[in-house]
């Protein structure tokens, strides 16, 4: 769920043409069918900037930040509290901006990420044309009687306690540790470490958005784009087994694992990247499609 593995913060350039508002929060490469990167807790849309580069040979490539990282750091403060479907209304616009109303997208998320590109095809069907999904963390999977949804649950009130008395790096530190192995956040750069504590007032939100949805197994179920669930056999036990309960819930699903954790995209790229891009290509025929339209 964290970036515990910080690529730097900027490609070279960025050959996007930036419009005024959100469109700080992208970047945009290439040309060809569009595919959208989501990237983990504490991260950014630079995360994927090795895989963007790759993708944009043949695709058009856009990368989001989601609220809290990036250039989009102000926190959401809605009217009745931050819930799931925001970060997947922010997806949402900046896609409608970028993307004609006749194109469906394919989605590509790690950790937080690959949990907003789920609900998004879950929320807007019509417009996801696959989904490409490294340890998407789906803590409403699991069963509240569930020993590893017990384990996350303590997991988040000690982020939110550090986080609400100003303890930022110890903050990014039990988060970075749990996700990547203990000492990890030692192990960093102090830029690093700077750049992760930096960001850890959104780890709470995040936490709370992970945990409700979705409402019931249907909800996944009732999701047609095929996807891909990739994974590391390093990674927590918790991701494993949400895992294990998307590839029983969701209908059109490969599977693929690696000999890495769950910063896999970040750390391991070149085993992770050939596999996304091998799967996107293969779903690209089928994503121009006229959408549907309610009234």
């Amino acid at each position: 769920m964290t970036n515990a593995a910080l690529p730097a913060d900027r490609p070279p350039r960025n050959p996007a043409s930036n419009d005024a508002g959100e469109a700080s929060g992208c970047f945009v490469f290439g040309t060809g069918s569009p595919v959208v990167l989501l990237h983990a807790s504490l991260g950014s849309k630079w995360q994927w900037k090795s895989l963007a580069l790759r993708l944009a040979q043949r695709h058009r490539v856009i990368g989001l930040d989601l609220h809290g990282y990036g250039d989009n750091e102000t926190l959401p403060e809605p009217r009745g509290g931050f819930a799931l479907h925001h970060e997947v209304a922010l997806a949402s616009r900046q896609v409608n901006r970028l993307v004609a109303s006749r194109e469906r997208v394919h989605f590509v998320g790690q950790s937080y990420g690959g949990l907003v590109a789920l609900a998004s095809a879950h929320m807007q069907p019509d417009r996801v044309a696959s989904l490409t999904l490294y340890e998407p963390v789906v803590f409403g999977v699991l069963e509240c009687d569930d020993k590893a949804r017990a384990e996350i649950e303590g997991l988040a009130q000690r982020v939110a306690c550090s986080v609400a008395a100003g303890h930022r790096h110890d903050a990014a530190r039990i988060f970075a540790d749990y996700w990547s192995g203990d000492g990890s956040y030692a192990s960093m750069a102090l830029p690093a470490q700077a750049a992760l504590a930096r960001r850890v007032d959104k780890l709470p939100l995040d936490f709370r958005a992970a945990m409700s949805w979705p409402g019931n197994r249907d909800d996944l179920r009732s999701i047609t784009a095929p996807a891909l669930l990739l994974g590391g056999n390093r990674s927590p036990v918790i991701v494993q087994r949400i895992q294990t309960l998307l590839e029983q819930s969701l209908p059109c699903c490969g599977v693929a694992r690696f000999d890495c954790g769950h910063m896999g995209p970040v750390t391991d790229p070149l085993r992770v990247n050939p596999s996304i891009e091998a799967f996107v290509r293969s779903s690209t025929s089928d994503s121009i499609r006229p959408a549907t339209v309610s009234s």
